[in-house]
């Protein structure tokens, strides 16, 4: 499919997405245009993948707003710089699949913000997503996202922004109502909302599950648990009068430096006559204090807290902890503890026996830890079945990014053996070369370890794209033997980049053709490819062109021989 619009257009039109802050619309809107075996595919994956990773990051509170704001705003800059560079040629069509899957749980992940400026729409967004931590792929956390987990979902699901006062707001829908959920990923709805009076009105956050009952020619919509209403404050005063008002407001209540943080359960437990324990539930709302943070983390928290208290209902009662499964019972207490060393421990008591936890315990000993090393055993292990594969992949592409920019702050040889070995699968050492290249002390030295780290990559992983680069990068090409012969262990390869290969083979011998080189180019390619090539520059030296045809009639000899025996 060509562009839908003029490519100086697409890239005005991203770059005002960023500038509104937008990023992550930028971001997949250009990915799905871009060809997904270019380089500057590979380029934006990347940048989603340091989005994706300081999202988690910052949801754990492992890192600060301020450190989460340079994240983004070093994302921001670097995919600046990206569309500068966009050429015709990255972009193709891509077909998109989608593949449902049956009832189960999940988050819902909805930003409306509490403030929006009158007659001016404002993008709200609703996410529903299988996997907890893919809710917060592709988006930037700020104090208006919100995140419920462990909700019901289903195959197919609605969701809307209602205005139940009328006239309060205009929405419009930018995707369809219902869609599928996917197994992976995330599923959206974007709305814009435009506030059209003055006041304090209410916004309803609505999600349904679709229901298909007997009878019933159409799905039934069922809303689940969470209905959320928002209070939206339009255009009275502006966001920093707004909370210059609440700062200064006194307040005689000690709580009412509290706010409600949404629905979750209060517990009680009273010890029965058999010494176990009853759990009784009530709906309640439990407040935390307003800070900057709080809204935006409180969930996880929230989440820390459930786990633990859940862990505690386990661990009380002697007699259901002593019929769960000791596999699951192990699970349990390493998701409560939730570090590496916890994971490792379950790794290595279930990877022999088998668990239906194993694979999590991969995963999450490598997202705990942050180690690349965790995160190639994960790949190692599910290489081929791996339901995380994408997400594990895209943490190493963030740690990929990362090692490179290190490259382009200090060159060094020791960086560049280190980057090699650790992603012998790259393809984006040609941004290692012009880091070299911007360099002008030990220049050439540098260059020498770049074109080391070329032929190792091959030599591990032979690709077309890394020997088409190679070829170019290296004109001089001194370790073309070397590239050939790995290569050449990958027929499959070997069959695309055989007439480049040749090529620069002929390129050696174009000025002066021995007999040495045309023997050689011959043993190489006994079927070449670029034979009238061969035979013109063969031309210049009649006497090597003699002992070549001489070469080259056994060698069909011998073939015609092998076809007859």
């Amino acid at each position: 499919m060509p562009l839908t619009q003029a490519l100086p257009e697409l890239r005005q039109n991203l770059e005002a997405k960023i500038r509104e802050g937008h990023l992550p619309d930028a971001l997949n809107t250009l990915l799905a245009e871009l060809s997904d075996d270019s380089e500057t595919y590979r380029i934006v994956s990347a940048l989603i993948a340091r989005l994706n990773v300081a999202n988690k990051e910052r949801y754990r509170n492992t890192i600060s707003s301020e450190e989460y704001q340079r994240h983004i705003d070093q994302v921001s800059a670097d995919f600046f710089d990206l569309l500068a560079g966009l050429a015709e040629g990255d972009f193709v069509a891509k077909p998109v699949s989608v593949r449902a899957t049956s009832g189960k749980q999940g988050s819902v992940l909805y930003r409306v913000p509490n403030t929006m400026p009158i007659q001016k729409p404002t993008r709200c967004t609703i996410r529903v997503a299988v996997d907890e931590d893919a809710i917060l792929e592709n988006i930037v956390l700020d104090e208006h996202v919100e995140v419920k987990s462990r909700v019901e979902i289903s195959d197919v699901m609605s969701a809307e922004l209602l205005d139940p006062e009328g006239g309060a707001f205009q929405i419009s829908a930018l995707n369809a109502r219902t869609q599928l959920v996917k197994e992976a990923g995330y599923t959206e709805w974007n709305f814009n909302v435009t506030p059209l009076i003055d006041g304090v009105h209410q916004l309803l956050v609505k999600v349904s599950i679709m229901e298909i009952v007997p009878g019933f020619a159409e799905p039934i919509p069922r809303e689940i648990s969470l209905m959320e209403t928002v209070t939206i404050v339009t255009d009275l005063f502006s966001a920093p009068e707004a909370a210059a008002k609440t700062e200064a407001a006194p307040s005689a209540d000690p709580s009412s430096a509290f706010k409600a943080s949404g629905q979750t359960f209060g517990f009680q437990s009273t010890q029965s006559q058999q010494g176990l324990y009853e759990v009784k539930y009530s709906k309640a709302v439990v407040e935390a204090p307003v800070t900057s943070e709080s809204k935006s983390w409180s969930s996880n928290r929230g989440l820390r807290a459930m786990a633990l208290f859940l862990a505690f209902l386990v661990l009380a009662p002697a007699a259901t902890w002593a019929i769960v499964p000791e596999p699951t019972r192990d699970w349990w207490v390493a998701s409560v503890k939730d570090t590496p060393d916890a994971y490792e421990n379950y790794i290595q008591k279930y990877e022999a026996k088998g668990s239906a936890q194993l694979e999590k315990a991969f995963l999450y000993r490598a997202e705990t830890s942050g180690r690349l090393a965790d995160l190639r055993a994960y790949q190692h292990k599910y290489q081929q079945t791996g339901k995380y594969e994408a997400k594990v992949s895209s943490r190493v592409a963030a740690l990929e990014s990362k090692s490179l920019e290190n490259i382009r702050e200090r060159p060094a040889q020791t960086n560049i053996r280190q980057f090699v070995a650790d992603f012998p699968e790259t393809e984006r050492l040609t941004e290692v070369k012009k880091a070299v290249d911007s360099r002008s002390e030990n220049r050439q030295e540098l260059l020498a370890e770049v074109e080391n780290a070329y032929v190792t990559s091959v030599k591990s992983r032979p690709t077309e794209t890394k020997v088409l680069a190679y070829l170019r990068d290296f004109p001089k090409q001194e370790r073309l033997n070397e590239v050939e012969a790995a290569v050449r262990a990958r027929p499959e390869v070997f069959e695309k980049v055989q007439p480049m290969l040749e090529d620069a083979y002929l390129k050696q011998m174009e000025q002066n053709p021995t007999p040495k080189q045309a023997g050689e180019y011959l043993d190489k390619f006994p079927q070449p490819v670029r034979r009238e090539k061969f035979e013109q520059i063969l031309e210049k030296k009649p006497t090597v062109k003699k002992k070549a045809k001489e070469k080259m009639r056994k060698m069909e000899e011998v073939k015609q021989d092998e076809g007859n025996g």
